[in-house]
C-alpha cells in the first residue's frame, strides 16, 4: 500500500539531523507571467517574502538552496518543513492563488503588512 505524503508537494528527505523539501515542478508559467524564470531562487525569494509576513520565527528555521532547476528547504526541525509544506500546499495546484501569491511576494523590494494579533 502507497503511503501519502504529509510534505506534498514537496518530498520529503532526511540525512542524518538534515531534513530538506524538494520542489521539482517549479510552475515555471506562472513565474513567467510575471517576468520571473520561476527558478529555485524565485521560490526562495516567494516563501521567504511570505514567511516574513506571515511567520517570521518560522523563516529563522529553515535555509534555502541555491539550486535553479529545482527548489529545496533544509532544516534540523521536521516541523518547520511540515508547516512550510502545508502552506505551500494550500496555492500550490490553484492557478488563481498561486498567481496571487507570486503577484504578492515575488517581489525584490518587499515590504511585509504586519498585523497586530489582538485584531
Amino acid at each position: 500500500m502507497k503511503q501519502v505524503n504529509p510534505y506534498l508537494p514537496f518530498l520529503f528527505s532526511t540525512f542524518k539531523r538534515d531534513h530538506s523539501l524538494m520542489l521539482s515542478d517549479l510552475k515555471w508559467k506562472a513565474f513567467e507571467s510575471h517576468d520571473f524564470l520561476g527558478d529555485g531562487e524565485d521560490w526562495a525569494l516567494l516563501l521567504e517574502n511570505m514567511l516574513s509576513e506571515k511567520d517570521p520565527s518560522l523563516l529563522e528555521k529553515l535555509s534555502f538552496g541555491d539550486e535553479t532547476l529545482m527548489f529545496t528547504i533544509h532544516s534540523e526541525d521536521k516541523d518547520a518543513l511540515h508547516t512550510i509544506a502545508e502552506m505551500v500546499f494550500e496555492f500550490y495546484d490553484d492557478d488563481d492563488l498561486l498567481d496571487a501569491c507570486i503577484a504578492r511576494y515575488a517581489q525584490y523590494e518587499f515590504e511585509p503588512e504586519l498585523t497586530s494579533k489582538s485584531e
